[in-house]
């Protein structure tokens, strides 16, 4: 327990760095963010909370037969700790994210959120008190470990990052993490690839539609669409041109997002 508390006051720690750092500097999207340099500033050292699972739930092969899926029991599910409901959530995907669509511009954000509003095991997760600080060390070791590029949904950052934009974490994450995880995710588009910054961009608006940002809401809110990839930005009211963020969109959206994080009062967290 002891142990536990010191990894969660050292991501604080590194979180309120990180917000600092973003809303003080300007950010170069094509610096690469050392994880060791950054953290070696701060004379500590990177523990992930959750080092070692032994508890994750254990599903049968052919547990995403749609009309047959495996539902693990309650009590199972009770009796799991939550960085064992993390690491069956991530090992296995919801059904909307493995089956690949035929339209591109399907509201694969709604499907994702109502298929995990009906996960048992997102729902027990979420419902834990320690869920945030075994989510964000999750991902932040994942980026450390992973580099630049996400291997696969299951060890990747953006399965992760899904889950971070979804309705039920939104939900059960208070103002300040909230706060933490806009920084997180603005740190995150330093040094991610193109249209992996589109994950990333799906978390900040998650965020500001949550916190109700007016200047987002009045301005780029109405312009957002749902597609298959995530989020699209119309340019006037005519079709959205591409069923994925573009890089100009993405700038506007890290611009409001910078805005938010900068309007928090950082230094307060």
């Amino acid at each position: 327990m002891k142990k536990m508390k010191k990894s969660i006051n050292f991501m604080s720690c590194f979180l309120l760095a990180l917000a600092l750092n973003t809303c003080l500097a300007d950010m170069d999207n094509s610096e690469y963010f050392g994880f060791d340099e950054f953290l070696e500033e701060l004379c500590v050292t990177y523990q992930n909370v959750c080092p070692s699972v032994t508890d994750a739930i254990e599903y049968p092969e052919f547990w995403y037969d749609v009309n047959n899926p495996f539902v693990p029991y309650d009590e199972t599910i009770r009796s799991t700790s939550t960085c064992g409901l993390l690491v069956t959530l991530l090992e296995r995907p919801l059904f909307v994210m493995m089956v690949p669509g035929s339209d591109l511009f399907e509201p694969r954000i709604t499907k994702f959120n109502n298929e995990l509003q009906l996960n048992k095991v997102a729902l027990e997760f979420f419902d834990r008190g320690d869920f945030y600080s075994v989510l964000v060390g999750k991902y932040l070791s994942v980026i450390k470990l992973s580099g630049t590029a996400a291997s696969s949904i299951v060890d990747g950052p953006s399965y992760i990052e899904w889950i971070f934009a979804g309705d039920m974490c939104m939900s059960a994450m208070s103002e300040k993490e909230k706060i933490q995880l806009m920084a997180v995710a603005l740190e995150r588009t330093k040094y991610a690839v193109d249209f992996e910054i589109n994950q990333a961009c799906m978390i900040m608006i998650s965020i500001m539609k949550s916190c109700k940002y007016a200047p987002f809401m009045k301005d780029i809110e109405p312009r957002l669409v749902e597609v298959m990839s995530g989020y699209a930005m119309r340019e006037t009211d005519s079709k959205v041109p591409i069923n994925a963020l573009l890089s100009h969109d993405r700038d506007v959206i890290i611009k409001y997002a910078k805005q938010f994080l900068c309007e928090q009062k950082i230094t307060a967290l």
